[in-house]
């Protein structure tokens, strides 16, 4: 990226919102982060854990956090650290590349799936003990169900149409003896029973959606869709290989996908679109379906070119008009630093998706240049917002608009939806000079 498109690119970054309805002003909290203390590796930029839940813990009714091995207690954000084991740090990284909360168990209680990719290779589910166990301090208890060498990440959706929420894993390479595997959540002890559909588009990122307009859930991959059958476990799956989410200008090339993909209809033409963002490389786009005769078809559309790793995403309507919007951003040295793009600024962005026009909004943006050689001129930034590898939208103060949960190396963060900007802006002058105290009145004297 040269820098006359980094000053063009601020341009427009400026310039959003200006037009419209009016702008939801969004107020970042830093929950935790990481200690800056080299001599003990410890950094700016972790370790620290780049996923998030949300969910009552504690029974009070305020939506408390979890971040790998700590949760965090509303409104205080008081810490309490090691509930569950799992999460471990590894060098600069964390082993909780996924987590989310559901009742696995069925008790009433929300308990976390999380997997991790380093020394877990694989998914468990932690047992919510109840809010006077949590209360008292009891560990919560770990249950493996399943193991996998390249675990990406697990995503949760309603796969069998039961009415209750199963299980997606994500590898992010095909290994032998592994596949596209969904987990189904059943009524009764183990809770979890694994499914393996087959081997086509096993690679980084998939997610969860009505493609084909049947009613049933199907699974998307960067590389084609499965269909879901009429009985999702014990039926046949079909895998279509209609679409390729490649790299930009390249389309025989295959690009590691984001983590969730996305389905939705984003032009309104009443047909499932897919978004995906690149996840290690530069890229968003949105890959519109087209049917021509009941042939169907994937157009891809680049909504950003010039910013990189779009490693996590998720919907949810930010401004009030009823519509999901996107809410995705760019992950802090994915790879140890070694990514496309690592060492450009940060960015957290949502966008109103306007029938596929994808108007850009920002949440936070900031300069995370290196400066090659002059290591004392990268001192620790403050207030560094990424996107890692989860984002939450949800109504975190309850008051009756969504905000937005950004985990990252950097730290945890919630992003509140406080207000809304005036439209037009009213004009904004600082006190009157001669109330300040240093004031000398320099006009209007003879020469």
């Amino acid at each position: 990226m040269n820098v006359s498109r980094i000053a063009a690119m601020l341009a427009v970054l400026t310039m959003a919102g200006t037009a419209g309805a009016a702008e939801p002003v969004f107020f970042p909290v830093k929950i935790d982060g990481p200690a800056h203390d080299p001599a003990n590796h410890s950094f700016w930029y972790g370790p620290f854990c780049e996923c998030a839940s949300a969910l009552d813990i504690d029974g009070d009714g305020d939506i408390d956090l979890a971040s790998g091995r700590n949760w965090y207690e509303a409104p205080t954000w008081k810490k309490h650290a090691n509930f569950r084991d799992g999460a471990e740090t590894n060098g600069p990284e964390t082993d909780d590349n996924s987590e989310f909360a559901m009742d696995v168990n069925r008790d009433g209680h929300m308990d976390i799936v999380a997997s991790g990719w380093m020394r877990i290779k694989g998914a468990f589910w932690y047992e919510n003990p109840g809010p006077d166990k949590v209360k008292t301090g009891v560990k919560w208890k770990a249950t493996r169900f399943h193991s996998a060498f390249s675990m990406e990440g697990v995503i949760h959706g309603d796969i069998d149409g039961d009415g209750d929420d199963d299980i997606l894993c994500n590898h992010w390479s095909l290994v032998p003896g592994q596949g596209m595997t969904w987990i189904e959540s059943i009524d009764k002890a183990p809770w979890l029973v694994e499914h393996v559909i087959g081997t086509e588009g096993e690679m980084h990122g998939n997610g969860l959606g009505d493609i084909n307009g049947d009613g049933h859930t199907d699974i998307v991959t960067p590389l084609g869709w499965w269909e879901n059958p009429p009985k999702a476990a014990t039926d046949d799956w079909t895998f279509h290989n209609d679409y390729r989410f490649h790299l930009i200008d390249k389309p025989e090339s295959r690009n590691p996908a984001s983590h969730p993909m996305l389905v939705c209809d984003v032009n309104g033409d009443g047909l499932s679109d897919i978004i995906a963002g690149s996840s290690h490389n530069y890229g968003l786009a949105w890959l519109e379906q087209k049917l021509d005769n009941g042939k169907r078809s994937f157009t891809t559309h680049w909504a950003e070119r010039d910013f990189g790793q779009f490693h996590t995403m998720t919907l949810g309507d930010l401004n009030g008009d009823g519509k999901d919007d996107l809410v995705t951003g760019k992950r802090l040295f994915a790879h140890h630093g070694r990514d496309t793009s690592c060492y450009e600024p940060l960015f957290a962005f949502w966008y109103d998706l306007k029938g596929g026009q994808f108007e850009r909004h920002i949440l936070s943006f900031g300069h995370m240049q290196w400066i090659q050689g002059e290591e004392t001129h990268n001192p620790p930034p403050n207030g560094a917002i990424a996107v890692g590898m989860k984002v939450i939208v949800i109504d975190m103060d309850k008051d009756g608009d969504n905000d937005v949960v950004a985990p990252g190396k950097a730290g945890l963060y919630v992003f509140y939806n406080t207000a809304t900007a005036p439209q037009p802006r009213p004009k904004h002058r600082l006190p009157k000079e001669e109330t300040y105290p240093s004031w000398v009145k320099w006009y209007n004297q003879p020469k």
